[in-house]
């Protein structure tokens, strides 16, 4: 094993410790009944749960040492990490490996050690539990002391499932009300939002059904039920819309276009209420065109709720601007007001779909409240993505808005770097599995255009057979694959010849540190989110080449 592959390997290690979340608790009651008994049953006046953790071992338990964790330097159980089960060391000062050792070469030292691993279902180690004794015992442990301690780690390690599953458990029953208290909040808005337009729609039904109106009269009541049914459509649309989007029901019709269109199109919609309340809109745009690949429509309505929404809750005369940027592969879009701010804890929850309820903005300007949801929703569906920051309230608001800019361009600036002058290293090949076509087809002409031989798969079978016969360096796997998912795949190749030995990069729309962690000790030797970073992949594939050619 190298060392970049061990320290790899030690890092996954850490990841899947940090996400029991057991590290620095107090002591518990389950874990000091196992130590004491272990203690008696193997007469060592030392025992302890043992967690390797950064720079440090930790006990979660202890019998005899007086501390709940020491410097990974004088520690004896790391080595036992090294082990598969048990490590049993009968007189450490004449093993070696602790000739150096302050706990084992100061008087009344430590003089025999014996740790069983505490490991995941993974078959991850994050620790031991283990005896120790300041007198060396040249027969170590019986067959019947090593079942022992075997026996009651397997019980340590039991307890530290248990109590991992018990917090998820509680953070998901916790999460699970505070969804139903929002879904509540929603639906009590939402009744009160379409009875509003119906209570006009009655009183002109009323007056329609009275024969002696004048025509006038008849002509206002009929405005009156098109503007309202107008209104309840309006609010209809924007629900079925959010429905679809988060159930991926929505068809994009990509193209490319230039966002300064957009947002022409957009103000257009909005102009009326800024109007109506004499906003002075202020536009920043740069000369050049800012291509991206989108569906017109769905991005019109992204910048007419992001323009509504600023309208609605600056003042009357406020100001509103608009700034558009291009950065690299990034276009960058900022809409800036001077109305009535966000406090810290709307900010955290403006994108969600039910938090709005009663807090929310939306419920004293009308509307639904669920804009904001459908903005970040239909972002995401292009690959972008949408914050917010205020100062706070009375201090105005700003909603950031980043987009890819076109393939195309982006594929005509490598094409440029890659042409220009410099030492030229040995393309890769590259296996690309995604289920979602348009995804793979798009990042492997990204990758043969910076001088790689790709091959796309778009399932797990049909990886199975191409892969192997193609012999990749790299691949990309999607995680979230029908039938069989990223990490069955990733295990199914590395049994098969020609594809085992490869470098397998994990992509997923689950980024965060868990997932990382899970990847990393399934096999994989990195994580992108979805959408893919393009610089840091190609970063990454220039190190993997440059390995490759050393």
């Amino acid at each position: 094993m190298t060392s970049s592959t061990a320290t790899l390997d030690e890092e996954a290690r850490l990841a899947v410790l940090d996400s029991y979340g057991i590290l620095d608790t107090p002591p518990e009651r389950s874990f000091d009944d196992v130590v004491r008994l272990v203690s008696q049953l193997l007469s060592a006046p030392i025992a302890a749960v043992n967690l390797i953790a950064r720079g440090r071992q930790w006990f979660k338990s202890e019998i005899g040492l007086g501390t709940r964790e020491m410097p990974l330097d004088d520690s004896i159980c790391r080595f036992a990490l090294l082990e598969e089960q048990q490590l049993i060391v009968p007189d450490t000062r004449e093993d070696p490996r602790f000739r150096c050792n302050p706990l084992v070469t100061k008087d009344a030292g430590l003089r025999f050690y014996a740790g069983a691993l505490l490991k995941t279902r993974d078959g991850v180690a994050l620790g031991t539990l283990c005896v120790l004794d300041d007198k060396p015992r040249p027969q170590g442990l019986s067959e019947q002391e090593q079942f022992v301690l075997a026996t009651l780690a397997h019980q340590i390690m039991s307890q530290i499932e248990l109590r991992k599953a018990m917090a998820e458990q509680d953070a998901l029953i916790a999460a699970l009300r505070e969804a139903d208290q929002r879904k509540d909040e929603f639906l009590a808005m939402l009744a009160h939002e379409l009875r509003n337009p119906l209570a006009p729609i009655v009183s002109a039904a009323t007056m329609l059904s009275n024969f002696n109106l004048d025509p006038a009269m008849v002509q206002r009541a009929s405005e009156i039920v098109a503007r309202q049914a107008g209104h309840m459509t309006s609010l209809i649309d924007d629900l079925l819309d959010v429905s679809r989007v988060t159930r991926g029901k929505v068809e994009l019709e990509l193209r490319e276009l230039d966002f300064k269109d957009v947002i022409a199109d957009a103000i257009e919609q909005v102009r009326p209420l800024i109007e109506k309340h004499r906003h002075r809109l202020t536009l920043d745009l740069p000369p050049a065109r800012a291509v991206v690949v989108g569906d017109r429509k769905r991005l019109v309505q992204v910048m007419t709720n992001l323009l509504s929404n600023a309208a609605k809750y600056t003042l009357e005369g406020g100001r509103i601007e608009v700034r558009l940027t291009t950065d690299g592969d990034v276009l960058g879009l900022e809409i800036r007001d001077d109305g009535i701010g966000m406090s810290p804890e709307l900010i955290a929850s403006a994108f969600d779909l039910f938090a709005q309820g009663a807090r929310g903005l939306d419920r004293s300007q009308g509307g639904l409240g669920i804009g904001l949801a459908l903005v970040r929703s239909l972002l995401k569906l292009h690959g972008g993505a949408v914050s917010a920051s205020s100062d706070g309230p009375g201090l105005g608001s700003t909603f950031h808005v980043s987009l890819p800019l076109s393939t195309r361009a982006q594929i005509e600036r490598r094409a440029r770097d890659r042409n220009a002058p410099q030492g030229k290293l040995p393309a890769l090949r590259i296996g690309v599995v995604d289920d979602n076509e348009d995804a793979a087809v798009t990042l492997s002409l990204l990758l043969e255009t910076l001088g790689h031989t790709v091959l796309v798969a778009h399932s797990a079978r049909e990886a199975l057979t191409a892969l192997p016969a193609f012999g990749p360096d790299v691949c990309l796997l999607d995680i979230g694959l029908p039938e069989m998912n990223g990490y069955e795949l990733a295990a199914a190749l590395r049994k098969k010849p020609g594809a085992s030995q490869a470098i397998l990069i994990a992509v997923t729309g689950y980024a965060q540190e868990k997932d990382r962690a899970l990847a990393l000790a399934a096999g994989f030797h990195d994580l992108f989110a979805k959408p893919v970073d393009l610089d840091v992949l190609g970063a990454a594939l220039v190190q993997i080449e440059s390995r490759r050619a050393a």
